[in-house]
């Protein structure tokens, strides 16, 4: 038995790739180089990761009240447990048509003042769907100091939302702000109900897309945080980009 190096997930240690993030463990270590070790004691990269996320608060998200909070704290953890620092950013967004304005909750925080931030989100509200999460996508990209030295930091967006999105008040596109944000190289993660608009922004972002059921089970939004975690570390300590794909649960 041994730990993967990406995920820390237990795992038997006469595997190639770790079966739960696909770390390729003989291509990283080598043959002869497997180990037992204690993650704790796992030196961290000499990275640092701005990581900021945008939550639905409409009504429609409400059954997601829990899931949400307890995924985004195994996001949190595990990328601060192994980034060298780690800066947090917590926005929520609803529909702009009826009032309800972008929040930002959380501004450069630690990752334990995000996660406390984010289990105080009040959910509610809205009129019909689409919401404004393209807009709330590119509130984020703006506001966000993001460090412009890639080998210094990464940044990573996450986004918790139900139903399709509405054009961005800007007039951007869903395919040009993709491209706006595969530009500044930041990682896109879309926790959703996949649409062809979402699924348009994070084609052009690279981003990877988690499909959330319309019933979330607590194990299922636990498994795709887990996963979203690893991607980040895993892509941030090598310096790579993230390949598009759908994954679910």
């Amino acid at each position: 038995m041994m730990y993967c190096p990406s995920c820390q997930t237990p795992i038997d240690a006469a595997v190639d790739a770790c079966p739960h993030c696909a770390w390729r463990i003989r291509e990283s270590q080598g043959q002869n180089d497997l180990m037992l070790f204690n993650p704790a004691s796992r030196p961290k990269i000499q990275c640092e990761v701005d990581l900021a996320v945008t939550v639905d608060r409409t009504g429609s998200s409400e059954r997601f009240q829990s899931g949400i909070g307890a995924a985004y704290e195994i996001i949190a953890s595990q990328v601060a447990a192994k980034a060298r620092d780690v800066k947090c950013w917590v926005q929520t967004h609803g529909d702009l048509d009826e009032g309800q304005e972008i929040i930002m909750h959380t501004d450069a925080g630690t990752p334990e003042q995000a996660i406390d931030d984010i289990k105080k989100i009040s959910y509610g509200g809205g009129g019909d769907p689409p919401e404004h999460h393209l807009d709330a996508i590119e509130s984020l990209l703006d506001r966000v100091p993001w460090t412009a030295d890639p080998s210094r930091a990464r940044g990573a967006i996450v986004a918790f939302m139900t139903a399709d999105t509405k054009p961005a008040k800007s007039g951007v596109s869903a395919g040009d702000l993709g491209m706006l944000i595969k530009d500044k190289g930041i990682l896109l993660y879309l926790i959703c109900e996949p649409t062809p608009m979402l699924q348009e922004l994070a084609d052009l972002a690279e981003g990877l897309v988690f499909q959330i059921s319309n019933d979330p089970d607590p194990d299922e939004l636990q498994r795709i945080a887990e996963q979203l975690a690893a991607s980040i570390v895993v892509t941030v300590s090598s310096g790579g980009t993230v390949p598009m794909r759908m994954t679910t649960a």
